[in-house]
């Protein structure tokens, strides 16, 4: 079977990929900058901008942007090329990967935020540290020392705000809720013709104003723009069957 297209239009993604059966993927400093070095290589050829990272010990995040559509061949330039470098060194064979890396597309600068926070508090929802700040192998430790890759982030965003503000907002509290509303909107659908289609209207969108005088007539709109009858279904509690019958 034919792998499922991926959405690569040039934009802001949420990267992230694990170990297989999630084991270590850097067991040594060295192991981190190498990565690192890839992906600083990556970044000049494929023309991205990194706008933050953290790599952990079993698996990494990184918030990026793309400039042209091949999101794809650098993913696998980054991960191959460590792949053969970590079997290599370590002397073994399989897969490193649990599988394809994730990429979900941010379709607005609140999302960006968001998730610009949940990579650099990873270490602190790991207990890896008490403070963001000691941790090594990320982009708010680069920013505070300057340190070996501080070049990595030489265009992020995160230079909207200043080093302090910047600090706080890491630190202030995270609705952990918020990280699972930024990737369940937009969603991503294939139409018809085998197409991808990016749904940025969130479906709640639809019965926000009127959701029970115009009930129908939302439905209808809302599976005319590519939400589906099950989706729909569950968002108002009905049943599918309902659903078809307002369709009819």
């Amino acid at each position: 079977m034919a792998r499922k297209e991926r959405y690569q239009e040039a934009g802001h993604y949420h990267i992230i990929n694990r170990g297989v059966e999630r084991r270590a993927i850097y067991l040594e400093p060295e192991d981190y900058e190498f990565f690192l070095d890839l992906l600083l290589k990556a970044s000049k050829d494929y023309d991205l901008i990194i706008h933050t990272y953290c790599l952990m010990t079993n698996h990494y995040h990184i918030l990026l942007e793309t400039k042209q559509t091949n999101l794809s061949k650098a993913m696998q330039f980054i991960n191959d090329k460590y792949s053969k470098y970590f079997n290599k060194k370590y002397t073994r064979s399989g897969h490193l990967w649990q599988g394809r890396y994730k990429s979900y597309p941010l379709f607005d600068d609140a999302h960006f935020w968001i998730v610009a926070k949940y990579i650099e508090i990873n270490p602190i929802k790991a207990n890896m540290v008490e403070d963001v700040a000691l941790y090594k192998y990320q982009s708010f430790f680069q920013w505070k020392y300057k340190h070996n890759y501080f070049e990595l982030l030489n265009d992020s965003m995160i230079f909207e705000m200043t080093y302090n503000e910047y600090a706080d907002y890491i630190s202030s509290d995270m609705d952990i809720e918020a990280i699972d509303i930024v990737y369940k909107s937009p969603n991503l659908i294939t139409t018809k013709e085998g197409k991808l289609k990016v749904l940025k209207k969130r479906l709640e969108t639809f019965f926000e104003q009127d959701r029970d005088i115009n009930r129908n007539e939302n439905i209808k709109k809302a599976f005319e723009y590519g939400y589906t009858k099950t989706e729909i279904a569950n968002f108002l509690d009905l049943t599918t069957k309902t659903i078809n019958t307002i369709l009819k």
